[in-house]
């Protein structure tokens, strides 16, 4: 199996994105072991090109359940996940049989001179998470903040839930400067989210005009300032 299906980027000293096909990981190198988040599609070796970056023991943690996110889990396994998401893995064909162990609100992941902060924030997912680091005021993101096409359709989805979940996350990362999305543009600023909040709350009162996908999804997609969403619910 390759790993020349992934490109990496050091973003700060021991810290890097992961690029494969659309999708991004995250790498962060601690002091005696590494934090892998997320492990994309699975169509490399991936645990042969981490082995590229660093030495170190390295863990997974999924910021939720999809399948884009969960394709190389198998080759560092176990896995961490919010268990709201276990469901959702275990129906995966990526995901099935994989073992997982339970990742909790508040839970603070200890790299030694980072530290990050687990926070649930369902809407996309019921278990998607974010990781926040307090002292470096970044935040690593999943696909619930990002610039680009947010997926609100299907079992699981959740606009009113995003919503309470972006507000949350704004009363609780203060002055955050740097976030770090799965997909679309890196890094993005931390004046993204409160835009983001208000092109979702702009897409549940109807003020946002939806258009014919441009792919094979349902409903249509409605594009914000800050971010776009797939979405087929009600419109209040």
């Amino acid at each position: 199996m390759e790993h020349t299906v992934y490109q990496a980027q050091l973003l700060e000293p021991k810290f890097w994105s992961i690029e494969e096909n659309g999708v991004r990981c995250f790498l962060v190198e601690g002091e005696r072991e590494a934090m892998l988040v997320d492990t994309g599609f699975g169509t490399g070796d991936l645990k042969a090109f981490v082995q590229t970056l660093t030495s170190l023991p390295v863990f997974v943690v999924n910021t939720h359940a999809d399948r884009d996110h969960i394709g190389c889990n198998g080759q560092f396994s176990p896995a961490w996940m919010h268990p709201a998401d276990f469901d959702r893995c275990a129906h995966s064909p990526q995901g099935k049989d994989l073992p997982l162990r339970p990742l909790w609100e508040g839970q603070v992941l200890e790299l030694g001179q980072r530290r990050f902060e687990v926070i649930l924030i369902p809407g996309h997912t019921p278990g998607s998470i974010v990781l926040w680091d307090e002292a470096h005021k970044t935040l690593i993101s999943g696909d619930s903040v990002q610039a680009g096409n947010i997926y609100l359709f299907g079992p699981g989805r959740n606009l009113p839930a995003l919503i309470t979940s972006l507000e949350k996350l704004i009363a609780r990362c203060t002055d955050i400067q740097t976030i770090f999305p799965s997909h679309g543009p890196l890094p993005l600023p931390g004046s993204t989210l409160p835009t983001l909040l208000q092109d979702a709350r702009d897409l549940q009162s109807g003020k946002l005009t939806g258009t014919a996908p441009d792919r094979d999804v349902p409903g249509h997609l409605f594009r914000g300032k800050a971010a776009g969403f797939y979405y087929d619910g009600p419109i209040l």
